[in-house]
């Protein structure tokens, strides 16, 4: 059975992280690990996670960054610090704290990832059809497929859905793919595909990441993402295209 790591970014969710769902999952599979990654929280934050690691020792960790770092940051710091334990995982990934991705999904991407021994990145993928339930606020769902279109016209992938906060990698891929610092705390999703499509080219990237449709996602009260972002966005998309245009 293969060891998996999830990396899970925390800042100031003290009131809404479902501390029993991770411990009730940890209960059933113990190949799982948690690295919860405190971003310079300013509020009981870290006295959480501390009593969260006490119940599960063996498989929870924490990591307190002094200041918050972002999103970006956090995953990044969360992927290198983890990449380094011995034994290594097998695959390393991150979710969001608030658990809009049910944690039962992270059975369904390492099992794609021991499929198919060839693919170093599965990613979540918020489509909604018959037998699934996926339940977004409709503002954010039409323009997150207005960015979603932009992106895929940037990367010129037929990626559906990059920004999913629901991803496991290859332990073999993570150190290269996350050496770098960021440009975007938010579409960093953006860059690690376009720093695998710089690695190994456009073609051969078709047979290196795949999607996998969640089942279930629901949004969650409190996101950290203010609408007004969605106008700076354009800025990032922009600096991320430039960096990376020779692709």
């Amino acid at each position: 059975m293969s060891s998996v790591c999830v990396i899970v970014p925390c800042y100031n969710e003290a009131r809404r992280l479902p501390a029993d769902a991770f411990v009730g999952y940890l209960s059933k599979r113990t190949d799982v690990s948690f690295c919860f990654v405190n971003d310079g929280s300013t509020d009981q934050t870290q006295a959480v996670l501390t009593q969260l690691q006490a119940r599960c020792p063996g498989q929870i960790t924490v990591l307190n960054l002094p200041q918050n770092a972002g999103k970006a940051g956090a995953v990044r710091a969360g992927i290198l610090h983890c990449a380094q334990t011995t034994p290594a995982f097998d695959y390393l990934g991150y979710f969001d704290a608030d658990l809009a991705t049910p944690l039962d999904a992270i059975d369904d991407l390492s099992a794609v990832l021991d499929q198919t021994p060839a693919l170093d990145l599965v990613m979540g993928s918020r489509i909604k059809y018959l037998s699934t339930d996926i339940r977004r606020n409709t503002f954010r769902h039409y323009a997150g497929r207005i960015v979603a279109t932009f992106i895929s016209n940037i990367l010129k992938l037929p990626v559906y859905d990059s920004q999913c906060g629901a991803k496991l990698f290859r332990h073999r891929a993570v150190v290269s793919l996350f050496q770098e610092p960021f440009i975007s705390p938010w579409l960093f999703d953006v860059e690690l595909l376009a720093r695998l499509i710089r690695q190994h080219g456009r073609g051969p990237v078709l047979t290196r990441v795949a999607e996998r449709p969640l089942r279930q996602w629901t949004e969650v009260d409190g996101s950290r993402i203010r609408p007004s972002y969605y106008f700076k966005l354009w800025y990032e998309l922009y600096r991320i295209r430039q960096t990376y245009r020779s692709l």
